[in-house]
């Protein structure tokens, strides 16, 4: 059975870089999901970015999906299933209906955590304008406070020191697949 990380967390806390450098380092990937957002300035290849009309061409297709006001995040059952990639950064509602609808990927879900005071400074320097922080900050709050009191989630990682966790990121990994030779 193929095995996934699903990295969560609120928006600053550090999931994409966490997950990039755990990428490049062990050789490993992450699904590339698309969403129907605009593009960041400087932000790279993060997603597979689509007009919010085409995003109905996939409907049938969807593995994972979530919606967060407006903007529309999904990914395909053929790239999960591919075998291809280890990583997928998620939400909470995500999360939800990729368990729900996918049954054969063990799933590892791990919440990246950080207050919502260092979110909001992270956001500021990634250049987010304010609208677009409260926006997410407001459509984030629900999903992200039943997860954490449900605890839906295998691990949690503090990135307040990005090496600390870059470190606990790994060796979750490593505590993971030395579960599967047992």
């Amino acid at each position: 059975m193929n095995k996934m990380f699903l990295i969560v967390g609120e928006s600053g806390s550090g999931k994409d870089s966490l997950t990039n450098k755990v990428c490049k380092e062990l050789n490993m990937k992450q699904v590339i999901s698309y969403t129907t957002r605009p593009q960041r300035k400087d932000e790279g290849n993060t997603h597979i970015f689509i007009k919010p009309e085409e995003a109905r061409d996939y409907i049938n297709e969807y593995a994972a999906y979530t919606q967060i006001g407006e903007i529309e995040y999904f990914t395909t059952l053929k790239q999960l299933l591919s075998g291809e990639y280890q990583f997928y950064i998620i939400d909470p509602n995500g999360v939800k209906y990729l368990k729900d609808k996918v049954k054969n990927i063990k799933f590892v879900t791990i919440f990246i955590y950080v207050d919502r005071s260092t979110r909001l400074k992270r956001t500021r320097l990634r250049g987010d304008d304010e609208e677009t922080i409260v926006q997410r900050f407001w459509a984030e709050y629900e999903q992200f406070k039943e997860f954490k009191n449900d605890v839906n989630f295998d691990y949690m990682i503090n990135n307040y020191n990005f090496n600390t966790a870059y470190e606990i990121l790994k060796q979750i990994i490593m505590i993971e697949d030395l579960g599967d030779n047992e």
